[in-house]
């Protein structure tokens, strides 16, 4: 006698595979974040004391060492991860670890001294290229960090930055400078040069006569390696750079005026940036200006295929 289940029977066998499917279908549908911040003086701490925004950090083992603490965060209806990464002696960790985890957009930062007079403490600026002139970090990633390590970035950084995400910067920043009189003091220079100095102490002013006649507009000790870690990890990158003082030399200034700077700048900074993140999520699938500046054809006098 063939054995007909009972229409009781069928019902709760379909409730319990729908039950157990939807977890399957969620972590299916689960992406991981692509976007991140690196955090800087920019942003300082204003991030961390930000509610409702970050989740518990997590750091990532890489195949240089550990990661400084990495936070899942949201705003926005967009998922982030965010990291402070300068002064950490785990820099290059920090990177092969956002590599790691599929990360394609970053969003820097730091404050500068301004070494084009134009330039005043607390004005905003997008840079556009910059000039390196570290010589303690490492240049590049070893062979081993990439995902195929036979086919190894030796790129272009022209442009230096991705030019879509510095137009959602100035974009934001205006916006949000101009929402309201109380940062009518606060300008907005939608490009220039960045120094990096190698850190350690502030400029000389006979070095930062230099720099501006190299045509350097900021001065700042981590933006520039950023900028090329980026590029070599196949992320597109921009910053936004806050004055925080004049360079050495260009005008008087002192440590006094830097705390007021950035208890107004940094929480402003944050909203710029977290504002900015609807419309980073919505450039996926897009055509970057990055994608073809980033592997050297091969060398070789072997005749064409």
């Amino acid at each position: 006698m063939q054995f007909l289940p009972s229409l009781r029977t069928i019902l709760v066998l379909c409730q319990l595979f729908l039950l157990l499917a939807v977890p399957c279908r969620a972590a299916a549908a689960e992406e991981k974040p692509h976007i991140a911040i690196v955090g800087g003086t920019f942003v300082n701490d204003a991030l961390l004391l930000r509610e409702d925004v970050l989740g518990e950090p997590f750091t990532v083992q890489t195949k240089l060492g550990e990661s400084p603490p990495i936070y899942p965060a949201s705003a926005g209806g967009v998922d982030f991860y965010y990291v402070h990464s300068h002064g950490s002696p785990a820099l290059q960790a920090a990177w092969v670890a956002l590599y790691d985890l599929g990360v394609t957009e970053v969003i820097g930062g730091a404050t500068a001294g301004g070494i084009t007079p134009s330039m005043q403490p607390y004005d905003y600026v997008v840079p556009h290229d910059f000039i390196d002139m570290n010589v303690d970090r490492p240049l590049s990633f070893p062979r081993e960090i990439y995902r195929d390590p036979d086919n190894i970035p030796l790129p272009r950084v022209l442009p230096a930055m991705d030019p879509d995400l510095r137009a959602i910067l100035i974009e934001e920043t205006r916006r949000r400078i101009r929402a309201t009189d109380d940062y009518n003091d606060i300008d907005l220079h939608e490009a220039g040069v960045i120094v990096q100095a190698r850190g350690g102490r502030f400029e000389t002013a006979a070095e930062i006569q230099m720099f501006a006649q190299w045509g350097g507009d900021v001065v700042t000790m981590n933006v520039g390696t950023e900028i090329a870690y980026a590029r070599m990890l196949g992320m597109n990158y921009a910053c936004l750079i806050n004055i925080s003082n004049p360079a050495e030399g260009v005008a008087p200034w002192d440590f006094a005026g830097m705390p007021p700077l950035y208890r107004r700048i940094n929480p402003l900074s944050v909203d710029i940036v977290l504002a900015a993140l609807p419309r980073i999520a919505a450039l996926a699938g897009k055509e970057r200006a990055g994608d073809s500046l980033i592997f050297h054809p091969e060398m070789t006098s072997k005749p064409a295929e």
